[in-house]
Parts: structure tokens; C-alpha cells; sequence
């Protein structure tokens, strides 16, 4: 999915492996302290295994639910490169429900790619029939909470305890979108 004349979607693919380990890799300390599955995530075959999974979720026609990840793709001229993931996760399609979450390397933040890609999939999931679109950042996490709040979805309260790194919770802080008639 072409986002723009610099930005795009491409659906994670075994050859994104590699590159995807590296970012994860070589932001590990940042990246660890937000998200549990980086812990994990110890060889280029532990990324392999999400693409799969991924892979496996969008596939309507082999039982998956229609979410799934991408690699946000930033195109500078000649050259392209990986610099983050954004996936939909939660799908409900029965009550009209989606999630979006997302994360982009440390050498990549501040550039706008995680709200325009967000804004992009937001879109998206509406225009495939999808009622309401949430994001779910930790409580103390104010540069994903910011992004939410950029694309206009509203803050509807906390889901405590919501997510564990290691031993210790985290609260949410839940943002959703209500597509209009």
C-alpha cells in the first residue's frame, strides 16, 4: 500500500526476516522496555516465525481473521528500507472491531511515518467495513498516546494490568475510533 511519495505498506514476508531482526536487534534496550515480545526475539528465525504467524492471520481463505503486520517502508530514491512494523491485531469482524498497533526504530522516530501509516490503515479498516478502530498505548508511553490523539481517536479510559514485560504489569490507555455513517 502506497502511502505517500516517500512511505509505504509492504505485507511482512519471509525475505523481511532478516531486516526486521536487525531493527529489533539493534534497538533492542528501547524497544524492550515497550514491548514484551522483544524478550523473544533472539534470532532472525524468531522473526521469521511472527512473518508466519502474520502470514497465517491474513490469510481469509486458510482460517485467518484478516489482520496481520507490515513493514513500513520508507522509499528514499534508489534506496528502500525497513523502518518499522505497524499490524492490526483483535479483529472481531462479527462486531465490526480492529486493532492497530505499531513501533518504529529509535534512528526513525519523530519522522511521521507511525501516524501517517496509521492514519492510512485507520482508513482503511473502515473502508472494509470495520465500526470501530482502537489503539491501546501503555498509560506512561506519551509518544504512542500522542500519535492516537493526532488522528483524532478519542481516549475512552485504562485497561489495568494489561500487558506484562517480565514481572511487571502495565496499564492501557484505550483510544478508539467510531466510523461515522
Amino acid at each position: 500500500m502506497k502511502i505517500d511519495d516517500e512511505l509505504r505498506l509492504e505485507p511482512l514476508e519471509p525475505p523481511h526476516a532478516g531486516s526486521l531482526f536487525e531493527l529489533v536487534d539493534q534497538d533492542r534496550d528501547r524497544l524492550g522496555r515497550w514491548l514484551p515480545w522483544v524478550a523473544r526475539t533472539l534470532t532472525a528465525e524468531d522473526s521469521l516465525a511472527f512473518i508466519e504467524d502474520s502470514k497465517r492471520r491474513r490469510d481469509l481463505d486458510s482460517g485467518g481473521d484478516g489482520s496481520g503486520d507490515w513493514a513500513i517502508v520508507v522509499d528514499a530514491g534508489r534506496s528502500a528500507r525497513t523502518v518499522g512494523v505497524i499490524g492490526l491485531h483483535d479483529s472481531s469482524p462479527a462486531n465490526r472491531r480492529i486493532a492497530i498497533g505499531y513501533w518504529v526504530s529509535g534512528d526513525h522516530t519523530g519522522n511521521g511515518y507511525i501516524t501517517r501509516a496509521a492514519r492510512a490503515v485507520t482508513v482503511r479498516c473502515i473502508e472494509a467495513g470495520f465500526h470501530r478502530v482502537e489503539i491501546r498505548a501503555r498509560t506512561d508511553n506519551a509518544r504512542s498516546r500522542a500519535v492516537a490523539e493526532r488522528l483524532g481517536f478519542e481516549f475512552e479510559g485504562v485497561m489495568r494490568a494489561a500487558e506484562w514485560i517480565g514481572e511487571t504489569p502495565f496499564d492501557h490507555a484505550v483510544f478508539a475510533r467510531i466510523a461515522t455513517p
